[in-house]
């Protein structure tokens, strides 16, 4: 009977320290469809057109306190102030001495006004903020793993952070630490055991208050790491046949990929703000963004039909329907997070004929938003632009 009795205890503990852990366990199957709007979450909205002197396309972008950045392929990293004027373009696309290949990827040192660019799946060029080349990084050479590493960088606590996908299934780091010379300060060791796959994603990283998470797409933890670089779980995804595959998928043709990925659940992008976890993801018909309620866990999930889905182009048939009922606007669908003064942001890219079109059409017509001036503000900078404008950048401030 003791030892009965012994074994009964262990089970109980064991159970509570698992409930009491802390950990949310993110589920896309568990996600309900509840309503949310614009200004549920956000009060005010701010658009910022960008100089057109230079037209680019646009990739990642960086908002500091002082400067925008953003990635213009074929041309570099281009800086704005922080009323949309160019102050200069930082870096050169080629194969010369201090020009990178790629250049899509960067980082900005908020203190040094350095911008960290990378290149090639090992190397980033360093720029000072008046766009002189510095140096170049080998990550290759600093860590001696060649495999996974993702294009994405970040700074954190004056270090270059450098995640790492774990490409094929057998790299040995999750991620790297290094200082802006290059030279290694600390290595995670990658904890998921050897698999082959041909269908690897990126890791992902963000920062939220004064710590930086990461996760990728074979590890069941969404990792938290402090200034001092020590780290723990935070979330967990769900274990189950819904989770993205450590085997190959066929690629025989566009329908058979498409259809196995239809299966998985892809978690594009995780975020956070002091009321939500914010989850980008696709899963079975759903491509859109859930709002997670932290404190009550509760879900939101804004989506609609998606009336141009064509099987054979996308996969997912509905989308992201966040109303934007602040100024009748468009509806957004990705954005980022910003910090700054004690607010929170959510920010975005727009294009000029995206807006101009919105605004032409019955649903901004026939719109009745909080503000109205607002309307009328957002209505005459669209009928301002050309559609051959360069993006307008949007701040949404988040409600405390």
């Amino acid at each position: 009977m003791k030892l009965e009795y012994l074994f009964i205890l262990i089970i109980l503990s064991y159970s509570c320290a698992r409930k009491d852990d802390g950990l949310y366990e993110i589920d896309p199957r568990t996600f309900i469809e509840n309503k949310i709007t614009l200004t549920d979450i956000a009060d005010d909205i701010k658009y910022i057109p960008l100089d057109n002197s230079i037209p680019f396309v646009n990739f990642k972008y960086v908002l500091t306190s002082d400067f925008f950045y953003i990635s213009a392929k074929e041309i570099g990293i281009l800086k704005f102030d922080r009323q949309g004027r160019l102050i200069k373009k930082i870096g050169n696309p080629g194969r010369g001495p201090g020009e990178f290949t790629y250049g899509i990827k960067f980082a900005v040192d908020e203190i040094t006004g350095n911008v960290f660019v990378r290149d090639r799946a090992d190397l980033t060029k360093v720029y000072s903020k008046n766009g002189t080349f510095l140096r170049e990084i080998s990550l290759n050479n600093k860590t001696g793993d060649i495999i996974g590493w993702s294009g994405d960088i970040e700074i954190f606590n004056s270090l270059l952070f450098f995640p790492n996908s774990l490409g094929p299934g057998n790299s040995k780091y999750a991620w790297a630490f290094l200082d802006t010379l290059g030279n290694v300060v600390a290595l995670k060791e990658n904890s998921v055991p050897t698999f082959q796959t041909n269908a690897g994603r990126e890791a992902h990283i963000y920062k939220f208050e004064d710590k930086l998470f990461y996760f990728n797409y074979f590890n069941d933890t969404v990792f938290t790491i402090s200034t001092d670089l020590s780290y723990e779980p935070k979330y967990l995804f769900a274990k189950g046949d819904h989770r993205w595959p450590k085997t190959g998928i066929t690629t025989k043709s566009l329908a058979e990929t498409n259809a196995q990925i239809y299966k998985t659940f892809d978690p594009g992008t995780v975020f956070e703000t002091k009321r939500f976890l914010i989850l980008q993801y696709g899963y079975l018909d759903i491509g859109a963004t859930c709002f997670i309620n932290k404190k009550t866990k509760e879900t939101f999930l804004p989506i609609k039909l998606d009336e141009s889905h064509k099987q054979y182009i996308r996969i997912r048939k509905y989308t992201s329907d966040l109303i934007n009922d602040l100024d009748g606007g468009m509806i957004f669908k990705s954005f980022n997070y910003y910090f700054e003064d004690g607010e929170e942001y959510f920010t975005t890219l727009i294009n000029p004929p995206d807006l101009k079109f919105y605004v032409s059409s019955n649903d901004f017509t026939n719109s009745t938003p909080k503000y109205p001036e607002k309307k009328k503000a957002l209505e005459k900078l669209a009928n301002s632009i050309n559609e051959t404008d360069n993006p307008i950048l949007v701040l949404i401030k988040l409600k405390k």
